[in-house]
């Protein structure tokens, strides 16, 4: 077995979320947990860990803010948060009376239906209580919050400006001990008891795993080649009678667009297409996609208001799932979270937050300090919580996909009753419940295909 030397700076770590941490036993002895990014889903795990493990290091390649995000500075939020139900429960659990915090922020409460004004498959949707609330905030303030919520446990430390060459793994390559990383020009090994990767859409795992002999990772994909174009707009007084707005084109008609509120009274505004129908980052090409939408709303909307910033344009390719679940072998000593398993178009993205509680189920089975198994059960569990927001999303986008004669005939009839379904919802209150149910995660995505919901489809559904 290789071993390796671990050893903190002589001058003590310093948390750049503004908190010193004095050189003491609770950083330099006792397990070890490593967390590969300090993306949302990567803070989530920090925290479970934090009750798990005796120390928690968060590595993350980019330098972190060291101010709160300033909302009138007008640089447009690299994505806004919509945390659906379920999402929003789980961050709740880890980190209580976060919502709280956010909202006295400035993040935007609404309610699923009455506060959204959706065109969904050619027609507007009712607009009722529905009682599915949805959280709107931006991803700057949403990270802040939860890095500042993180500085006052004494167990974790954030690195930024620090990257992770590579795994470190025991001859066999079946255990994992840690990763190798590089700060401030310097190799570091950081040993571990468990490695969790949460590096996103560019995780290098798959090419790591390979290399330590464990063969190709299988994936999953639905092409899209999606192009989203955002810009943040002053909220008008008087503004109108919603808060949200959403227009969802009939596939396979490509032009889409949303209105989402965020803290300091502002809209960002996003539209987006698919294959090479796209926007620019040219505010008169955005205003003029914008006003080839379905129906005008959105250009009307944002037309006299206010721009606060520049056009940010970002490019998805489309749905990937890497399906760790499959691999005949897979290490010990690792987990995988968040886009580095499983990652969609920024038009979706909901059950993303709820492996960090799956993770906390199984750590809390382990007796303490053995993890032995961990890995095995944990990826299989993750596998289970990602299949929902997973045949969600490709059954929405199977329309907007270029024909394939290998995709299975059964695969496009799920497609063709979840458009239908989506038509008939938009006038029926029973069916959109039962929509936002599976949605937000509350019920399974086969509760749609339940016999009484299949005969209300068909009965009130429209092709």
């Amino acid at each position: 077995m290789m071993m390796y030397i671990h050893s903190y700076r002589a001058a003590g770590p310093v948390n750049k979320l503004g908190v010193a941490l004095p050189m003491s036993r609770d950083h330099l002895g006792g397990n070890h947990a490593v967390v590969i990014g300090a993306s949302v889903v990567g803070l989530l795990a920090a925290r479970v860990l934090a009750g798990h493990f005796d120390r928690v290091t968060v590595v993350e390649r980019h330098r972190l803010p060291t101010m709160p995000p300033a909302p009138e500075s007008g640089l447009t939020p690299p994505h806004v948060h919509a945390l659906l139900a379920r999402g929003a429960h789980a961050l709740e659990q880890l980190f209580p009376g976060l919502f709280a915090e956010l909202e006295e922020a400035g993040a935007v409460r609404l309610d699923q239906s009455s506060d959204v004004r959706a065109y969904v498959q050619g027609a507007w949707k009712d607009r009722y209580k529905s009682g599915f609330a949805i959280h709107c905030v931006s991803r700057p303030l949403l990270e802040w919050t939860l890095r500042q919520r993180l500085a006052r446990l004494r167990n974790v430390l954030v690195l930024d400006e620090t990257s992770v060459d590579h795994l470190l793994a025991t001859a066999d390559g079946r255990l994992i001990r840690g990763v190798q990383i590089t700060r401030d020009s310097m190799p570091e090994p950081l040993i571990a008891e468990l490695v969790v990767d949460a590096g996103g859409r560019e995780s290098r795992l798959t090419e790591w795993l390979y290399g330590l002999g464990f063969g190709t990772v299988p994936t999953s994909s639905v092409r899209l080649d999606l192009v989203m174009a955002s810009r943040v707009f002053q909220v008008p007084v008087p503004g109108p009678d919603w808060k949200a707005l959403t227009i969802a084109t009939r596939t396979p008609c490509a032009r889409s667009g949303f209105l989402l509120p965020v803290e300091g009274d502002r809209w960002v505004a996003s539209v987006w297409g698919y294959f090479g129908d796209h926007p620019s980052a040219d505010p008169d090409q955005w205003m003029a996609f914008a006003r080839t939408l379905p129906i005008p709303d959105l250009h009307e909307a944002v037309d006299d208001a206010a721009s606060l910033g520049d056009i940010r344009v970002e490019r998805f390719p489309g749905h990937l799932r890497r399906h760790y679940e499959r691999m005949e072998r897979f290490p010990e000593g690792l987990a995988v979270l968040g886009d580095a398993a499983c990652s969609f178009s920024p038009v979706y993205g909901q059950g993303l937050t709820m492996g960090a509680l799956e993770l906390d189920a199984c750590l809390k089975a382990q007796p303490k300090w053995q993890i032995a198994g961990l890995s095995q059960r944990f990826r299989h569990r993750l596998a289970a919580v990602l299949d929902v927001p997973w045949h969600l999303a490709v059954s929405a986008d199977q329309g907007r996909q270029r024909p394939d004669p290998r995709r299975p005939a059964a695969l496009s009839m799920v497609a063709k009753y979840t458009h239908r379904l989506l038509a008939a919802a938009t006038h029926d209150r029973e069916l959109n419940d039962a929509f936002l149910q599976a949605m937000n995660m509350v019920k399974p995505p086969e509760s749609l295909f339940a016999p009484g919901t299949v005969r209300r489809v068909l009965k009130v559904g429209q092709v």
